[in-house]
This record gives structure tokens, C-alpha cells and sequence, in this order.
């Protein structure tokens, strides 16, 4: 069973860089990741100014089902189970996350609370983007931010094919 997460997020995390003295670093790190390993070096470095590095032990729970906080995950390295709860208000793991995905996507987009829990079972390296920054990040590079929005609808959308998959093979006959 999970449990609650107190305090702040970052209580549990160690910063590793952020801004223009990381960016390199997070630049290298973003490039590896799904949804930029389409982009340009120049696009994916514009973006990497507004994240900010994190190295999460195993154990940390780094989103908290039904906890308002906006702010996504791109995983550098290491691994994440996803739960959710259940009607029986047991949670239940529904994935396993590993480098190169992303998590909390629909939270930057939506504003509202997260629709799962994420709990790091391998020691991982997060790159951490919040609404705000994705919203600085939007007015100052438009046409970046676009590719961005499109890649992350894409990203969701396949999400949720894959998921609708599933769901078929519970449903009644």
C-alpha cells in the first residue's frame, strides 16, 4: 500500500541543477527522452532553461493521486510503478515507468489534481517542469511550445489507445 506523502515533494528529492548552469545536462537528458527525440538540439536546449533536475531515491512517492500539483516529469533514469485506486479504495499498480517517459503531463495542461500516484522503485534522476514554468516557457518560445502541446496530445493520445485496449479484454461478453 502507498502511502500519504507530507511536507513538500522536494523534501524528498535532491536538487541536482537547474536554469542556464544545467542546461547542457538536462539538455542531454531531454534529447534521450520520448518526447523529444524528434526535436532539435536548438528547440530541446530553448525548453531545458525551464526544467530543473532531481535525483529521487527509491521509495519517494513523487505524485500523489487526487494531490493538486501542477507539474510534470520527464524520467532521466530509474524506474516508477503508477497506482491507482480502487472502487474498494484499494490502489492497485496499473505501470511501470522507465527513462525516457514522462509523467503529469495532464496536470501542466488541465490544472487539476493528479489521477494516479507514482512511487519510485529504482533510484531516478527527474527532470521537473511546473505549469508556471510551461506557461513562461509558452510566451517566450510560441512556436517551440506548439511542437511541445502537439507532441505531449500525441504522446496521451497513444496513452489512452493503449489503454482502451485493455479495458476491452474486462469488459463483459
Amino acid at each position: 500500500m502507498v502511502t500519504a506523502r507530507t511536507g513538500s515533494l522536494f523534501d524528498n528529492l535532491e536538487q541536482l541543477g537547474s536554469g542556464n548552469s544545467y542546461v547542457v545536462e538536462i539538455t542531454n537528458m531531454l534529447e534521450r527522452s520520448d518526447m523529444f527525440r524528434d526535436f532539435n538540439r536548438q528547440d530541446v536546449e530553448s525548453f531545458a532553461h525551464y526544467f530543473q533536475a532531481y535525483a529521487a531515491p527509491k521509495g519517494v512517492m513523487v505524485l500523489e493521486e487526487g494531490r493538486r500539483d501542477s507539474y510534470m516529469f520527464v524520467i532521466a533514469s530509474g524506474k516508477l510503478d503508477i497506482f491507482k485506486s480502487s472502487n474498494d479504495s484499494d490502489e492497485k499498480k496499473i505501470a511501470t515507468v522507465r527513462a525516457g517517459k514522462t509523467i503529469g503531463e495532464m496536470s501542466i495542461l488541465d490544472g487539476m489534481n493528479h489521477s494516479a500516484t507514482a512511487v519510485v522503485v529504482e533510484p531516478a534522476v527527474l527532470l521537473l517542469l511546473t505549469k508556471s514554468r510551461f506557461e513562461q516557457f509558452m510566451q517566450s518560445e510560441p512556436e517551440v511550445a506548439l511542437k511541445v502541446l502537439r507532441k505531449m496530445a500525441q504522446l496521451m493520445s497513444l496513452r489512452l489507445r493503449q489503454t482502451s485496449g485493455m479495458l476491452i479484454d474486462h469488459l463483459p461478453k
